[in-house]
């Protein structure tokens, strides 16, 4: 409600007309009135109701622990997920867990005293993301002067990656690294993977990452992978330029977009094991894509689904059979 709130700001008043619709589906469809709000937001900011909508509480509610369940939380164990997707996209270079280093790449044992030698080797800065974090939380950065072993230890297991230089085209939107499209692929029961909701989330301001309390969120269209001509705040104020660098979303194209949609519906191939994924994804400087993390618990589905769906009409949840189930 305060995000609806936030919108009528821009908007006007949110019909009463729409809100009827949106209690109709949520009370005879999806079973209750407290899924109605985000149908609410959607609804604003597409200016109509869309019959398949999946409201955000009842996507964490009743769709990802049917759909995904306990498969889903090896997405949380950040250190195995190259070896578990068999990839090589991700930037992963040393593990870490209960007191043992080791190479991602390899998974040769590390002794503790040979760790900050093959970090810094090649890299001035390298990433550190404990296990089971998410929005931009649980993430360290450390240069060689910095490192100790014995830091880690008190942090907890997780990931050292090293630090991607982004593709000009983000750094033009906000000079500061870690600009991240956001892909979700969905599983279909045929056996089909596709990408159903694209966008680009940037930091702002100060902030040295990106950060889901902050960040500004913009719309990628699937077919073409240019920007949305307006992006939205984290308040979800609706803007057409970054507040910070005032450069302007409209006309701005995502790099490889094409190339990162096929690497993660490969990856989801690779793991058939839960219908819904979301893929942080950065280009780097010299057009590559790489994987920062998968999320298959807490992929979060209420932005692109305001801004390109139904993204999921085709799936069988909000179906009697799979309520139940």
């Amino acid at each position: 409600m305060e995000v609806l709130a936030n919108l009528e700001q821009s908007k006007g008043k949110f019909p009463q007309s729409l809100k009827d619709q949106c209690d109709n589906y949520a009370k005879n469809t999806l079973g209750d009135i407290k899924y109605a709000p985000w149908l609410y937001v959607y609804s604003i900011m597409r200016g109509e109701f869309k019959q398949g909508w999946i409201p955000d509480n009842y996507y964490g509610r009743v769709v990802l622990p049917k759909s995904n369940g306990i498969s889903g939380t090896a997405a949380q164990i950040k250190n195995i997920s190259a070896l578990l997707l068999s990839s090589n996209l991700f930037p992963d270079l040393v593990s870490y867990s209960g007191g043992i280093f080791s190479i991602s790449a390899s998974n040769k044992i590390l002794k503790s005293e040979e760790v900050k030698d093959f970090l810094f080797k090649d890299h001035e800065t390298v990433i550190y993301k404990l296990n089971s974090s998410y929005q931009g939380k649980g993430i360290h950065f450390f240069n060689k002067n910095e490192f100790c072993v014995d830091k880690i230890a008190k942090i907890g297991s997780g990931i050292f990656q090293k630090v991607i230089v982004q593709h000009d085209v983000f750094n033009e939107l906000f000079p500061k690294p870690g600009a991240t499209i956001r892909l979700t692929t969905v599983l279909t029961p045929e056996g089909k993977v596709d990408v159903r909701g694209a966008y680009l989330r940037l930091g702002i301001g100060s902030d040295e990452f990106v950060k889901s309390s902050t960040n500004i969120r913009v719309g990628i269209n699937l077919d073409s992978g240019e920007l949305f001509n307006n992006g939205y705040t984290s308040d979800w104020f609706e803007i057409s330029e970054h507040p910070t660098t005032k450069k302007a979303f409209k006309g701005v194209m995502i790099p490889n977009f094409k190339q990162a949609c096929d690497d993660v519906i490969a990856l989801h191939k690779n793991y058939p094991f839960v219908q819904s994924i979301g893929w942080d994804v950065i280009i780097n400087d010299q057009g590559s894509v790489e994987i920062m993390e998968w999320n298959a618990v807490h992929n979060g589905i209420k932005f692109t689904e305001a801004i390109q769906g139904p993204m999921f009409a085709d799936m069988p949840w909000t179906d009697k059979k799979f309520i139940a189930a």
